[in-house]
């Protein structure tokens, strides 16, 4: 059945992404010269890496995952560079899964794309599909952001729970796919433990397997110390006494409690414990072997390119002299510059400075004023209207004075015009004088 190896965190995503992506970094155990040996080849997509086949969840794009999983940190103000993300390995065994066949390359990424899908629905996931394991079994490295998309906090999940859920996911798969499911754990219960867990009821036995587990769901515990310092963390103590183990804790009820691996199953005594720590610590020291020859491979490359570097440095540093010389004088010019500016922009802050303290006195006074101003603004109005209305009425009055003056040149035309009129009309004829007898004087003397 496909099994989950290890669910643990991981400090750096981008560190997480980079090794499982494996971009220009040879494959592990030799699985170049193994493909060789069966006739395949990687993607062409994926030349040059160590994953066959890549997939990931809500838009996610394995080559580019480093900067989507930033850019969400980013955007929930989640940037501590601490515990970013969930690293699950989900395997695969040669009988569900031929590595030879690369068909199934695709399928198993496929089927971990559909595991991180259930598991973290609301979480980016990115998911790198691997055949270099020591046995070239198939395998994801799945690398979980732990930052809720649609709330935006980050993930928590208690001891063991993470482990439980992902066990239970898988095994609906592997059912699906009609493979044999296997009860990962192999632990012992009371028929007293049995009614607990039928009822739903706190078991305290559980409540340490529990806490055992969640420790060794972590691989980087590969030694007795490390393991009873992780659960002295767990507030659980483990002692060693001739063939056996034992494990001591507070449970919930604050009831002290101690129990033999053996009581709690064969994956819980001395034999299977030792053995698990063994073999990891095994792993880890291949893998660092693996790692120094890689560094040590690629100090001697730099340090031939340094060599390299450095002469070509060298010789082109006495031709170059003058220039260097030139652009000293240009940076401390430049440096002069800046320092001047810094000194303007000092006095322009302190001026600014003053300039407020002034609006902040000043301040009342203008308020006062535009105060005032308002209200010579609103007399001004009033008066404005007052005039208005003056010159509407004298504009009326001399309306009617000019009109009655109109009528009143009327009538002395109309007068002037009757009176020359009478003048001119004929006079009434006169009757002839008659000649008095003149007695012999006139008027004016004698007549003669």
């Amino acid at each position: 059945m496909p099994t989950i190896a290890k669910i643990s965190s991981g400090a750096s995503a981008s560190s997480a992404l980079n090794y499982a992506l494996g971009k220009n970094k040879g494959m592990h155990n030799d699985t170049e010269r193994w493909l060789d040996d069966h006739d395949l080849k990687q993607p062409e997509a994926l030349q040059n890496c160590r994953a066959v086949a890549v997939g990931g969840t809500n838009g996610v794009m394995p080559e580019i995952a480093p900067e989507q999983f930033k850019l969400t940190r980013e955007a929930y103000n989640q940037t501590q560079q601490r515990n970013q993300v969930q690293r699950i390995v989900q395997s695969f065994s040669a009988d569900e899964l031929d590595p030879t066949t690369p068909g199934n390359w695709q399928r198993a990424n496929d089927l971990g794309v559909e595991l991180a899908e259930k598991l973290y629905p609301d979480y980016q996931t990115a998911v790198y599909t691997h055949i270099d394991g020591q046995n070239h079994v198939l395998h994801n490295h799945i690398i979980v952001n732990k930052v809720n998309l649609e709330t935006g906090h980050k993930l928590r999940e208690r001891p063991g729970e993470a482990v439980e859920r992902a066990r239970q996911i898988n095994d609906r798969l592997a059912e699906r796919e009609h493979w044999q499911v296997i009860t990962p754990v192999r632990e012992h219960q009371s028929k007293t433990e049995q009614d607990l867990t039928k009822k739903g009821q706190y078991s305290y036995m559980h409540d340490l397997r529990s806490r055992i587990d969640s420790v060794m769901a972590d691989t980087s515990v590969s030694d007795f110390k490390t393991l009873s310092e992780r659960l002295t963390k767990s507030k659980v103590n483990v002692s060693i006494r001739g063939q056996n183990v034992s494990y001591a804790f507070l449970d919930a009820n604050h009831k002290q409690r101690r129990a033999r691996g053996k009581r709690l199953g064969a994956d819980y005594d001395k034999e299977a414990i030792l053995s698990e720590l063994e073999r990891r610590n095994s792993e880890q020291e291949q893998q660092l072997d693996r790692e120094d020859q890689s560094r040590a491979t690629e100090l001697v490359r730099d340090t031939k390119q340094a060599d390299t570097a450095l002469n070509q440095r060298e010789r082109a540093t006495e031709s170059r002299k003058p220039t260097v010389e030139y652009r000293e004088q240009g940076i401390d010019r430049l440096t002069s510059a800046s320092c001047a500016v810094r000194r303007k922009q000092q006095e322009i802050n302190d001026r600014g400075s003053h300039a407020e303290q002034i609006c902040q006195r000043i301040r009342p006074a203008v308020r006062t004023i535009a105060e005032g101003l308002q209200r010579f603004t609103d007399g001004l109005q009033r008066f404005t209207k007052q005039v208005s209305r003056f010159i509407d009425d004298r504009l009326t009055l001399l309306k009617r004075l000019t009109a009655m003056n109109e009528r009143h040149d009327q009538q002395v035309k109309e007068q002037k015009l009757k009176e020359l009129t009478k003048l001119n009309e004929p006079k009434p004829t006169q009757q002839p004088t008659q000649h008095r007898q003149n007695y012999g004087y006139d008027r004016g003397g004698p007549s003669l």
